[in-house]
């Protein structure tokens, strides 16, 4: 599966569905392919955990690599290291930039008064991640300081419910 199949997913859709072997990262993600994930949740839109047809896609990741995933959302103890920007996201996720974070907060949007850029912490008060909010993708660097150069390491988007 490809990153624009994945993109094209419904929510509630049961990941048995894309017909895809897929491999199992924990925490109810799932690599696809190269830099390509999904995540998944056990219980169906009425929160029902017992349907047959868990467990649900939730969310299309691209990430450098299977340290930067776990470390932006499966809370671990070892941080993503710099070898995550090795690997470059596809062009029609960047918006017309090199993915660096500068280049990237400039697409924010101007107005309006929703939070487009924010910190995440973890439950151990570790710093996780800066991330930038533009369009429904959810942009991840892992450098605790400004660094303008720095490229991103995960992209997220949330699949919309039905």
């Amino acid at each position: 599966m490809g990153l624009d199949e994945a993109l094209r997913l419904k929510k509630w859709m049961s990941f048995s569905r894309i017909g895809e072997s897929a491999e199992a990262i924990s925490g109810g993600f799932f690599c696809l392919g190269t830099n390509l994930y999904v995540g998944t949740q056990a219980y169906n839109k009425n929160l029902e955990r017992d349907d047959p047809l868990a467990p649900f896609i939730t969310g299309v990741y691209w990430a450098a690599s299977v340290a930067a995933l776990k470390w932006a959302y499966l809370d671990s103890d070892l941080p993503a290291t710099s070898d995550t920007s090795l690997a470059t996201p596809p062009q029609e996720l960047l918006l017309g930039t090199s993915g660096t974070y500068s280049e990237l907060q400039h697409q924010i949007p101007k107005s309006g008064n929703r939070i487009f850029e924010r910190a995440e912490y973890s439950n151990k008060g570790l710093f996780l991640f800066k991330e930038l909010n533009i369009d429904g993708f959810k942009y991840l660097f892992f450098e605790n300081k400004n660094k303008p150069k720095e490229r991103v390491s995960v992209i997220g988007f949330s699949l919309q419910t039905e």
